[in-house]
């Protein structure tokens, strides 16, 4: 498991100052730059560009600066005292360079979100985003896969697509929000999310009716219209369609027995 102590989204410093870390810490340091900087490792100097994420273990000691202007990163302090890294091939004391579409701020800001939430399981829940977190720097540094153009776009849009299911999203639509042909943006999606763009339309639509029938009285008709539907038998076709169920059913199973409720179907 791993325990964080402290997280820093967009921490700035002046031009010309200078960041410490001594060595035999207890802490390993997770920075990720969002300017170039100067790094000094031990003895080792090391420039560093925008956009690359470093590792510092607790025996090295480190600095950095901006190189040009103020210096600026997010950065995790935590501990890993049953040596969870050792299962992830992450580079340590070394730069990682990443491309824009590793969401690796998204990440760190969910974390600094969790880190400062106060709930209850607060420790499980920063251990689990750090193993994610971890899992898919893993994957993107040994992945014989292409990166998948535009990346970052269509996540967003993704983000968009299940935060609004209600809007009428069509194809024509989001393939120009990218400046992407139709056919090419439906490409690009399939391959980014292993999903269609349609059939994501689909299941944002879907879990926000499964959240609506499990935790609202709102009438089929009233939740047909909120979930982007302009006919309540189209919504009812779909839901069973997806699910197996009618969504009256689903609603007496999820007040009944607890039906779990999920975002994806």
């Amino acid at each position: 498991m791993f325990y964080t102590y402290a997280v820093g989204i967009d921490s700035r410093h002046r031009k010309g100052e200078i960041v410490y870390h001594y060595e035999k810490r207890q802490h390993y340091i997770l920075i990720y730059t969002r300017t170039t900087a100067q790094f000094q490792i031990d003895d080792e100097e090391i420039p560093v560009k925008k956009g690359t994420l470093l590792l510092i273990s607790p025996d090295k000691r480190a600095s950095y600066t901006g190189v040009w202007e103020g210096y600026c990163d997010d950065w995790i302090n935590f501990y890993d005292p049953d040596n969870q890294l050792a299962n992830f091939r992450i580079p340590i004391n070394k730069p990682v360079s990443l491309q824009e579409n590793i969401p690796v701020s998204q990440y760190m800001q969910l974390m600094m979100n969790a880190f400062h939430s106060g709930m209850a399981q607060r420790d499980n829940v920063l251990s689990q985003l750090m193993m994610a977190f971890f899992t898919l720097i893993d994957n993107y540094l040994n992945s014989s896969l292409p990166q998948i153009a535009h990346y970052q776009k269509l996540l967003e849009l993704r983000e968009e697509i299940y935060a609004f299911p209600a809007r009428p999203w069509s194809i024509q639509e989001l393939a120009d929000q990218v400046s992407l042909s139709p056919a090419y943006f439906q490409d690009l999606y399939k391959k980014a999310f292993q999903v269609s763009c349609g059939a994501d339309i689909i299941q944002s639509r879907i879990g926000q009716a499964k959240r609506m029938l499990a935790q609202t009285n709102l009438t089929m008709e009233e939740i047909a219209d909120r979930c982007g539907y302009n006919s309540p038998v189209h919504f009812s076709r779909q839901f069973r369609k997806c699910t197996g169920y009618a969504p009256s059913k689903w609603r007496e199973n999820a007040l009944g027995e607890n039906m779990m409720v999920t975002d994806h179907g």
